[in-house]
């Protein structure tokens, strides 16, 4: 069975390459192809079980123009599931960067990813993408990378401010309330809980736990349901 995959088209980087998600899926075999690995499944598979190419040969790629507007990049009517819809919207983190929303009928998900606010130096208004803010209008739940503010530069953690401001961080809390969610999952945690660095930046007050992280995002303002996305956190929607 093919493989669906949806991302940005090719985007050129201010430094003179071109981020691509269109070749990261052309080459996301090329390890196992290089090392042997696939030839080997074949010739024990009989040859006809496993593709020449590995899985970029079931890969059905999409690619979109990410814009400032939500634009719905992916669709399904289902007479047993339902109208599915996936929209998209630029966001900063690196060129290409997009964040998406999952709409179905027994509620709807935003998944930010790393955004984070078009002004990445101080002073700004918040930290959270405004685009991301607009996608996530009256969503169920948002998804969403965040840095805790114990990393700022400013709290001796040694981190510059042009990676600290690459993230989300207190004000996830703010931005969720304002759109009225009703769950915040907290994901890619920077730093990892229980850890004593962030990358090689030291975590000033020692290893946070997921009770740190919750205390961020309620201090930002948010009355509902936190979860501190550690591994195999999952969050069940009751159907509409």
């Amino acid at each position: 069975m093919n493989s669906l995959s949806v991302c940005s088209g090719d985007v050129a980087s201010q430094f003179g390459f071109t981020v691509s998600c269109q070749k990261f899926v052309a080459h996301i075999a090329d390890a196992f192809l290089q090392s042997g690995e696939i030839a080997q499944r074949r010739v024990e598979g009989g040859g006809n079980v496993r593709l020449v190419g590995g899985p970029a040969e079931l890969a059905n790629l999409i690619t979109f123009k990410a814009t400032e507007e939500p634009q719905v990049v992916w669709s399904l009517r289902d007479v047993k599931v339902g109208d599915v819809k996936v929209s998209a919207i630029r966001s900063t983190h690196i060129p290409g960067h997009a964040s998406y929303r999952v709409d179905t009928p027994a509620g709807s998900v935003v998944i930010g990813g790393d955004a984070t606010n078009d002004v990445l130096t101080q002073p700004r208004a918040h930290s959270t993408s405004d685009q991301v803010e607009l996608l996530a209008k009256g969503v169920d739940v948002i998804v969403h990378s965040t840095m805790h503010p114990i990393m700022g530069p400013d709290r001796d953690s040694g981190m510059p401010s042009e990676v600290f401001n690459r993230q989300s961080s207190t004000d996830l809390g703010a931005m969720a309330q304002r759109v009225n969610a009703k769950h915040l999952v907290l994901t890619h945690l920077g730093p990892s809980i229980g850890a004593a660095f962030q990358g090689a930046y030291k975590v000033p007050v020692g290893a946070l736990t997921a009770a740190d992280f919750r205390k961020a995002a309620e201090a930002g303002g948010f009355t509902g349901n936190i979860i501190v996305g550690t591994d195999l956190a999952s969050l069940r929607i009751p159907g509409k």
